[in-house]
């Protein structure tokens, strides 16, 4: 990723969005806002300004607790590929090859055993701390979701450790949380339209696999290659 941190940042928020539409994610979307709401999922659509407001801040808080968990793993991955510059060009391919398997696995193509099993996290925290709850649970599901989107977050990890420095890899994982947070806010805030969405996108989960998997395999070819630096920069003179 060294010299090439626009290119990065868009696929790392791409990567967010991605993580988002996750089978093991996006189905529980309406269960998550009902929790730390405390609002049922059938009155999520109808419910008044006050319990919008209500909603909109519990999501908030949520977003916020997964983004830390992942501006860490940022941050962790940042001071990896610090301690490891010397090597760097060996952790670029290692990061290369590590990403086209994870493409390859999100395409269905070869099986990874390990990265089928998701671990979910059940807690009554925010029935008893109230709406602040939300955020403790957000933390939880930075934690104990990751083998859910393991293969995006983890490409989004090795590419953080490519990085020159601490501050490149937290970028990225903030970026990151970030696609994957917007999203969260949007379905608060416009849940029976992301409900009809959700539809569509349930029906056509093999072709969002795919697209996902084609994704993952360019940015894993552009690394094991060493030709991030070389889209990035004409990426700039094609927006300059």
């Amino acid at each position: 990723m060294s010299g090439s941190p626009d290119i990065g940042i868009l696929i790392a928020f791409t990567a967010g969005i991605i993580s988002f539409l996750s089978p093991c994610i996006l189905p529980l979307i309406p269960g998550y806002l009902s929790f730390i709401s405390g609002i049922s999922v059938d009155r999520l659509g109808e419910s008044s300004g006050q319990d919008r407001l209500k909603i909109l801040f519990a999501t908030l808080l949520f977003v916020a607790g997964f983004a830390s968990i992942f501006v860490g793993l940022g941050v962790s991955a940042g001071l990896v590929g610090v301690s490891l510059m010397s090597y760097q060009s060996i952790m670029t391919k290692i990061a290369g090859i590590t990403i086209i398997l994870f493409a390859l696995f999100t395409m269905d193509i070869i099986k990874i055993p390990q990265l089928y099993n998701t671990k979910r996290f059940q807690s009554n925290t925010t029935r008893r701390r109230g709406l602040w709850g939300a955020l403790p649970l957000g933390m939880a599901f930075g934690f104990a979701w990751t083998p859910c989107v393991g293969p995006i977050l983890g490409s989004i990890f090795m590419v953080a450790a490519t990085g020159d420095t601490v501050s490149q890899g937290a970028v990225l994982l903030s970026v990151y949380a970030l696609g994957l947070g917007i999203p969260f806010i949007a379905t608060a805030l416009f849940f029976n339209t992301a409900l009809n969405a959700f539809g569509w996108i349930k029906r056509n989960y093999r072709a969002v696999n795919i697209v996902s998997g084609i994704l993952l395999l360019a940015m894993g070819i552009l690394i094991l290659t060493d030709r991030m630096t070389a889209v990035n920069s004409y990426i700039l003179r094609l927006t300059s």
